[in-house]
């Protein structure tokens, strides 16, 4: 694999999404949020989320959930901390995957990450579904991670990428696909 490349990403749409935000990209710099065009990720909104990434893991806040997320979770999240949603719709005997899955998120700014990850989670209202999301890292001024840009698209669509699902996780340094790009 060529570093900057998308092969890691088996996912269709999120190859594109990958594609998009190294476009934004300028000379290396971090994707900034506020280059994010909806416009352009229109048919993608849905799967869309963006989270500021705070001190710690309890600290991710989301900013925006898109409409496919906010039904599998059964609320809304945007707005609330991951301390929030723990407290207020995570059942005690779940605390420790979304722990996990909190601080795996948190670990994209601060290890300087992308991840892309096939994996099984359990939605707040139904069991369990299969989905594949990707994380990117994002900044405000092109040099200090403060966020992540991302997209999950879930089983419950019926695609047929789903029919050769296999569990998968792929952290890649953000820096070298930075200085590919420069």
């Amino acid at each position: 694999m060529i570093l900057g490349d998308d092969t890691f990403i088996l996912h269709p749409a999120l190859k594109n999404l990958f594609r998009y935000w190294r476009s934004l990209s300028d000379n290396g710099s971090v994707p900034r949020r506020r280059d994010i065009d909806p416009i352009a990720l229109r048919g993608m909104l849905p799967h869309l989320y963006l989270l500021d990434a705070g001190r710690g893991p309890d600290d991710l806040r989301y900013r925006l959930a898109g409409s496919l997320i906010v039904q599998a979770f059964g609320f809304e999240p945007g707005g609330l901390t991951r301390a929030q949603i723990r407290a207020r719709h995570v059942l005690a005997e779940r605390h420790a995957e979304f722990d996990r899955t909190s601080a795996e998120t948190h670990s994209i700014v601060a290890k300087g990450i992308i991840t892309y990850s096939h994996d099984h989670m359990t939605s707040y209202t139904k069991d369990y579904l299969a989905y594949a999301r990707l994380n990117l890292p994002i900044s405000e001024d092109g040099k200090t991670l403060t966020g992540i840009f991302g997209a999950i698209f879930l089983s419950s669509d019926g695609k047929p990428f789903w029919h050769q699902f296999a569990d998968l996780h792929v952290e890649i340094p953000l820096s070298a696909v930075l200085s590919a790009l420069a």
